[in-house]
């Protein structure tokens, strides 16, 4: 067709004010990238208003819903003549995306032509949301706020109703606890995201949570459990005998085998508490020397305990081990077919629970590489002391840390928790990789629609450490008032950041890193008071992961490559991914010509998207755009520029003049 349309135009007229039109990549047949041609902009531009409302319905050589899109080069101003769709689209709507896929992927940019407008019933039902009037004078998802949100789904927050009221509350990335309900409740869930998604045009990250090595100790013959005093002896071994007031089944030899007198024992988060004073073998139900105990593979390990903090123990109840580290995998069976159908089902972030070493970490890397993925993100929950120790090799190893406080309370003393999280928090501003704060961050939510103070401040506290997100679980999970807490942890990072007491990273401007020193220079940039926004053009994400941790006062909006990559920075603090039509051109043309897209281009669709998207409220403020030319290729930064937010005309710019670019 495109062909066709070139060979109808005379030649002398190709060259009069040229415009490009250009077919989307969506649903483009593999090994035909996406066609390009010139033609006279007049005769041009009526056609491709004939083919802008074909597309919608019909498509176009292969496109779909916003498949084809037109830019003018004969000047500074993109064409705007054409309309955006801007229809009400519902969540049920918009048909499912894939959710299995073999190995690291770019998806296509959305097939919708516009975002989905934030309806008013949808805005009453989020009790507060998160939104913005862009230039266009449009309610569009908020992209200003500095900590992000990550909240956990569950029976609360599973229908698509809520589900959406949640990101529309503030939501940036949700998390899928593995610990409860099977891969197809998952793969429901992850299609309702991209949904969500897919309808408002923002990227939305997906976190899978490992269950990891859970130690439960074995049943008692009194279903009630056992009333265990202070100073009493009481023993764990492996023997299937219910257990009684003396003794109960601990199923996990690598525990029994670890565990030397003077080690401490803790049973039912932490509740009860004992001390090793004993450890031995049985053969035959029948305590046996050492030495014959290790002729014997049948001999199985137990310890004696004294109790030093006395309660109730049932049956089941969890059992840590807080000064020993287990010669273990933190990696169970159930982990492994977690993992393999997270990377499948195309999830952004995976966490690994109980992590001990470093070594942990190195392992679930290597799983994640031996299934085909490099890509995935991989986040390392420290609730261990070991892990506070090993923190440096832990970040090292891994993408990621969330301070579990939950676990981490129970296996060391509660009033060392708010050190070890500071001390976390700064390790992992140092190493320049996120970090979440989770855990009964609003507790009290789970049943009343209002927090405590303490809560608020506790919030505050973690966004004035210096965390990249704070997260909700139980409070979104199965609370009574998912939305509102949402709401209110995000109205707390709202007032926090407006307070201004954000610990601001020194800026060094006077580096031997060209790249580092660029992007010091746009964050120093940015305490300007007209400075809206800072943009990047990133092709993996790492150079919006290096401009977040100068931590500049003003959002970051990270252009990306693919649609995965936008998803993965959602974690990032201040940092907003995007992969629109508009940046999937620039890179088709990148990738068919590696200098075909010259940097006044890029320019004006940062801007154009910074204005659609809500970071400015002003043509006036000011906009910081970095890059490396060419675009969206690898190596250092070498380009930054200020431009007004109406794009390069305000700098007197008329025409694309090489001169110039």
């Amino acid at each position: 067709l495109f062909q066709a349309l070139v060979s109808s135009v005379p030649g002398s007229m190709m060259n009069v004010l040229p415009c490009f039109v250009e077919l989307g990549r969506l649903d483009v047949p593999a090994g035909q990238g996406r066609a390009s041609t010139r033609f006279p902009r007049a005769q041009r531009a009526q056609q491709a208003q004939r083919a802008h409302a074909q597309s919608t319905s019909t498509g176009i050589a292969g496109a779909v819903l916003g498949g084809l899109a037109i830019r003018s080069f004969g000047n500074r101003r993109p064409l705007r003549s054409l309309p955006k769709l801007t229809a009400r689209v519902s969540i049920l709507d918009i048909p499912d995306i894939p959710t299995e896929v073999d190995g690291d992927s770019c998806t296509p940019p959305w097939k919708s032509t516009g975002a989905a407008e934030i309806a008013d019933e949808v805005l009453e039902g989020a009790g507060g949301a998160d939104y913005v009037m862009n230039l266009e004078g449009r309610k569009v998802r908020g992209c200003l706020k500095g900590a992000k949100q990550v909240a956990t789904l569950g029976p609360a927050s599973a229908s698509d109703e809520m589900l959406e009221r949640l990101f529309l509350s503030g939501v940036d990335t949700f998390r899928l606890n593995f610990s409860h309900g099977d891969h197809e409740e998952k793969t429901d869930l992850i299609k309702r995201i991209r949904r969500v998604e897919t309808k408002y045009r923002h990227p939305i990250g997906i976190l899978a949570d490992m269950q990891g090595p859970k130690q439960r100790c074995g049943k008692f013959a009194d279903p009630n459990g056992v009333e265990l005093l202070k100073g009493q002896m009481f023993r764990f071994d492996m023997l299937p005998d219910l257990g009684d007031v003396n003794r109960v089944q601990l199923p996990h030899p690598e525990i029994l085998e670890a565990l030397k007198p003077g080690k401490q024992l803790l049973l039912d988060d932490g509740n009860i508490r004992m001390e090793i004073v004993g450890c031995g073998r049985l053969l035959d139900g029948k305590e046996v020397p050492v030495e014959e105990a290790k002729e014997s593979k049948e001999a199985t390990p137990f310890v004696d305990c004294k109790v030093t903090v006395a309660g109730r123990l049932k049956a089941n109840k969890g059992v840590n081990t807080p000064d020993v580290i287990l010669a273990m995998s933190p990696i169970t069976e159930k982990d492994k077919k977690d993992i393999e159908f997270a990377c499948r089902a195309g999830v952004d972030w995976i966490a690994m629970s109980f992590v001990q070493t470093s070594d942990d970490m190195k392992e679930l890397r290597q799983r994640v590489l031996n299934l085909g993925f490099r890509e995935i993100k991989l986040l390392a929950k420290i609730e261990k002391p070991s892990a506070v120790e090993d923190i440096e090799g832990i970040l090292e190893a891994s993408d990621g840390v969330m301070v579990a406080r939950g676990d981490l309370g129970v296996e060391m003393p509660p009033e060392e928790v708010p050190f070890v999280q500071k001390q976390i928090i700064r390790a992992a501003n140092e190493h320049g990789k996120p970090v979440i704060v989770a855990t009964q961050m609003l507790e009290s939510m789970i049943k009343n629609p209002t927090p405590t103070r303490a809560e608020c401040s506790d919030i505050a506290n973690a966004i004035l450490d210096g965390c990249d997100a704070v997260m909700l679980s139980g409070e979104s999970a199965v609370g009574e008032y998912p939305a509102q807490a949402v709401t209110m942890q995000r109205r707390v990072i709202e007032r926090t950041q407006a307070n201004g007491a954000v610990v601001e990273k020194h800026v060094d401007t006077d580096t031997e890193d060209d790249t580092q020193n660029i992007l010091a220079t746009a964050a120093a940039l940015a305490k300007g008071k007209k400075v809206a926004a800072i943009v990047v053009f990133t092709a993996t994400g790492k150079t919006a992961q290096l401009l977040a941790n100068q931590r500049p006062r003003v959002p970051i909006l990270a252009i990306c490559k693919c649609l995965e990559v936008a998803r993965r920075i959602s974690l990032l603090r201040g940092v907003y991914g995007t992969s629109d039509a508009d940046s999937q051109q620039l890179v088709a043309r990148v990738e068919r010509e590696t200098n075909s897209v010259r940097f006044s281009e890029a320019v004006e669709v940062a801007c154009s998207l910074a204005r659609e998207k809500g970071f400015v409220d002003s043509l006036e403020q000011d906009v910081v755009v970095v890059s490396r030319l060419p675009l969206f290729s690898q190596g250092r930064l070498n380009t930054i520029r200020i431009v007004k937010a109406e794009g390069l005309q305000r700098d007197g710019y008329d025409s694309f003049d090489p001169e110039y670019d």
